[in-house]
């Protein structure tokens, strides 16, 4: 199901202007910040998110990136544990729906709701295989299982078309990987130097190209 075009079906024209917007990020723009709490849930229409929180030294840390329909924000169902981030890695096209409605949706109406539990429990697969191949992987397969992970294109708001790799950076790879960002750059030199002779590894080749250029990575 498509929720966005969904509610329009439901909703009167008052209603969808009340409860629901549309809003156009530019790239490197926050969503949202700690410890600003927004009242609103947010649907990527195209481009791509980053999600993330701060050591306590203030470090952003990168947990996900999200694009493809995806949903994010506070539902306040953590007791006000949540301090995070979310910051457009793109242009990005993003639906804003109203919390309180938002919350009565996935409750009330059952084509929501269903649409809700698979999306929720989507990602909480996605994410429990993520650590489970962080706790039984060696660092060069975590990293090739998030090269795979991420492997694809989007779309921005302006047709645009962008590789998901290409929007990473060696910290982003390393706090998504538990890998020292050290091994992380040294694991990507070696797979270089190997060549493709005893490693098929197509998605690092976007990694490769940044490496032999350093100024395009963030260390």
């Amino acid at each position: 199901m498509e929720l966005f075009p969904y509610l329009q079906q439901q909703l009167s024209k008052d209603q969808v202007n009340c409860l629901i917007k549309e809003k156009h990020y530019k790239k490197g723009e926050y969503i949202y910040l700690p410890p600003i709490k927004p009242n609103e849930m947010f649907q990527i229409i195209s481009g791509v998110v980053k999600i993330g929180s701060y050591t306590d030294h203030g470090e952003e840390v990168c947990y996900d990136l999200l694009y493809n329909k995806e949903v994010f924000g506070n539902l306040r169902y953590l007791n006000g544990q949540f301090f995070e981030f979310s910051k457009a890695l793109t242009d990005c096209h993003i639906v804003c729906y109203d919390l309180s409605f938002y919350k009565k949706m996935i409750v009330h109406d059952p084509l929501v709701s269903d649409w809700f539990n698979k999306t929720t429990i989507q990602r909480w697969c996605k994410m429990e295989t993520r650590l489970f191949k962080i706790c039984t992987l060696s660092p060069l397969n975590r990293i090739k299982a998030l090269f795979d992970e991420f492997e694809g294109s989007v779309k921005d708001p302006n047709g645009k078309c962008f590789k998901i790799l290409d929007l990473l950076h060696i910290v982003d790879i390393s706090q998504m990987t538990g890998i020292s960002r050290q091994t992380v750059s040294k694991l990507l030199k070696e797979l270089n130097d190997t060549s493709n002779k005893k490693l098929s590894f197509s998605a690092s080749k976007p990694y490769l190209k940044k490496l032999r250029n350093n100024d395009q990575i963030k260390l």
